[in-house]
């Protein structure tokens, strides 16, 4: 969660991209190190990856590490380290400072604020996923594939909003 501490130095010169940019280099770096480690020394799962094939396995893994991001985005992990509950507190802070006339609460905010860039945290995780496999750092995965935040099965936000512990028996 590095780059989503970074969040609780000087909350007054951040603003809401910050929070995207953080969410998203923080859950890509994740995923390519939980990769790393889900393959071993497996390099037949890389050239699976080249063509486009995430282990079904693995996906259920980013699901997990999607949802998990987002309770700490909303404030909702169940774990009690300082570190996490400080950042969800920072992201408040920020999205309080972009808040509008149309958006009352700060639950509408955060719902808002999480449909419009959770799909842009999914890609980033997916280019996480296949930075390493091209020479030019480009995402291997195609834009129509069945990895696609809005066609995933089953449905990533609904998995996601499922409370954490309830996600653990799944």
């Amino acid at each position: 969660i590095n780059n989503l501490q970074y969040l609780n130095n000087k909350t007054e010169t951040k603003n809401e991209n910050d929070i995207k940019e953080a969410f998203i280099k923080c859950t890509a770096i994740e995923t390519h190190f939980l990769w790393k480690k889900y393959k071993g020394n497996n390099h037949e799962l890389d050239e699976k990856l080249k063509d486009g094939d995430i282990p079904k396995d693995f996906i259920r893994i980013m699901f997990y590490t999607f949802g998990d991001y987002r309770d700490i985005f909303f404030g909702t992990d169940i774990c009690k380290d300082k570190n996490i509950d400080t950042i969800s507190q920072n992201v408040e802070k920020l999205l309080a400072k972009e808040k509008d006339d149309i958006l009352k609460t700060m639950d509408e905010i955060k719902r808002h604020y999480w449909e419009q860039y959770g799909p842009d945290i999914w890609k980033g995780m997916l280019y996480g996923l296949t930075y390493h496999l091209n020479d030019e750092g480009g995402n291997r995965i195609p834009e129509d594939s069945k990895y696609q935040y809005n066609t995933l099965k089953p449905d990533l936000e609904k998995f996601a909003k499922r409370p954490q512990f309830l996600r653990w028996f799944t």
